[in-house]
């Protein structure tokens, strides 16, 4: 597809403006989500750390006592994802009551009265079984389904090192899960007056709110960049259009309505181009240019019509010399060269050929009973069927009654049937002697042979063969 200077102008200048305003819109959108990111991992782990010191450590190792004793004592153990089944509700059921108790009462109005103050989503309690590497809920602040005490969950891959370093805590992370969409989570360990670990300080805190307004930010970035980009593009074409395409335009009209040998120069004077750069140099190069055509435009009339008389004579010797003049098709030196160009595919590792070698049977008994001009009906007779049957290959004369093949292409995949086909087509030849067509044949495909000539030379011997089998009377 051909693009106009013009057109290649607008082409580039919107893939620049599309490259930078994705650019834009990509770069912001990541640098705004890596700072609210970390401003709400700042804030989850901030307020996780208050609820570590503000929670009542001794209430909790109470609370922490009661429940690991069941914990303990129940064999069954079913995590949250069997939740609402009756295996999870019976093993739930057990815990019941710890929710009656006084510790559990306490640190749930605590953790809800800096739930509540702080405007989070939730706020909860839990410990570590590392044996069976569980997440287990003493206390879930949730206004909205609480997860009961003794619930478990698994040990996320992200906070497995905590199984070997429980002072690591739960270093804020953001997940993004079908029940509770985007959350940030952060964990700080409660410790006792023995500075022993008691339980985890966690929350979480719901991003929902603040990803719709960066999606939706995101969006309006795009549609204002978009229309900037339209509104520079436009800009950019105009001012391209008077700069630069115009002053060409004429340019390229005044000279193609040049013609040589007439004073057509007044039509690019006229034109006045002023552009103070490199067009006005091409424009004062085109008019002396002209000019000087002028001035030159009969010497050069003259030369080219003796080069051209010239080049007709050696176009007509050499295609005297490329083609055989008896039969039509290429000559002994047309040969030659076509041998010179598939060494120079050889050399380069791009050969793909075969030789066919053929040979006129009885051609001096026809010269010598009949008369040569019977041998060359023959020989014309051989060259039609080689063209027919070798249709798209170049087939040469190389002597009186040889004939050599270059196969290729099509011929080059067919050459099994074309040889059964070349076989019929001498069968099928009927009439004078000179007519019923006899002739040996012989091919080669190169299998990484160094020369053309080795090639030939196999193609040559296999023909020989053949010829001597039909000498014999054999069956080809």
């Amino acid at each position: 597809m051909k693009f106009s200077l013009r057109g290649k102008s607008i082409i580039l200048i919107v893939l620049i403006a599309a490259i930078l305003g994705s650019a834009g819109v990509l770069v912001s959108n990541h640098y705004i989500k890596r700072l609210v990111d970390d401003s709400y991992k700042n804030r989850a782990y901030e307020i996780a750390n208050t609820v570590a010191v503000v929670l009542d450590a001794d209430q909790v190792a109470v609370l922490k006592s009661s429940l690991l004793e069941i914990y303990q004592n129940t064999e069954e153990k079913v995590i949250s994802d069997d939740w609402g089944s009756p295996a999870f509700d019976a093993y739930i059921a057990r815990f019941s009551g710890l929710e009656d108790t006084p510790e559990y009462r306490s640190i749930l109005a605590q953790l809800r009265k800096i739930q509540d103050v702080n405007d989070v989503d939730c706020l909860y309690i839990s410990i570590i079984d590392v044996p069976t590497e569980k997440f287990i809920y003493l206390v879930d602040a949730a206004e909205e389904d609480p997860c009961p005490p003794g619930c478990l969950d698994p040990i996320y891959e992200e906070n497995r090192d905590l199984l070997t370093d429980p002072e690591r805590g739960f270093p804020p992370y953001i997940t993004d899960t079908e029940p509770y969409g985007w959350l940030v989570t952060a964990g700080v360990p409660v410790y006792n007056d023995k500075h022993e670990i008691v339980c985890y300080a966690m929350v979480d805190i719901s991003m929902e709110a603040i990803r719709a307004q960066q999606n939706s930010f995101t969006r309006t970035l795009g549609i204002v960049l978009l229309l900037l980009t339209v509104l520079i593009c436009g800009l950019s074409i105009l001012l391209i259009d008077r700069m630069l395409i115009d002053p060409i335009n004429m340019l390229s009209h005044a000279a193609a309505h040049y013609n040589a040998g007439v004073d057509s120069t007044d039509k690019i004077d006229s034109l006045k181009i002023k552009t103070e750069d490199e067009i006005q140099s091409l424009y004062i190069s085109i008019k002396q240019m002209m000019h000087d055509i002028n001035r030159y435009i009969d010497n050069l009339m003259s030369t080219t019509y003796e080069l051209t008389q010239t080049r007709i004579k050696a176009d007509k010797m050499n295609e005297l010399a490329h083609r055989d003049a008896l039969t039509g098709v290429g000559s002994k030196l047309a040969y030659d060269q076509k041998a010179a160009e598939l060494a120079d595919s050889i050399r380069e590792g791009k050969a793909r050929f075969g030789i066919v070698m053929v040979d006129t049977n009885d051609l001096k008994k026809l010269n010598d009973t009949y008369g040569h001009e019977r041998g060359n009906d023959a020989i014309r007779n051989t060259s039609r069927i080689l063209c027919d049957v070798f249709k798209h290959s170049p087939v040469y004369r190389i002597g009186g009654d040889e004939f050599v093949v270059v196969l290729e292409g099509r011929d080059y995949n067919d050459i099994s049937d074309l040889m059964d086909r070349f076989h019929l087509e001498v069968s099928k030849s009927q009439g004078q002697p000179w007519e019923k067509i006899s002739a040996a044949i012989g091919y080669a495909l190169y299998d990484d042979e160094v020369t053309v000539d080795e090639v030939f030379r196999k193609a040559d011997h296999i023909m020989y063969v053949n010829k001597q089998k039909m000498k014999a009377g054999a069956a080809v």
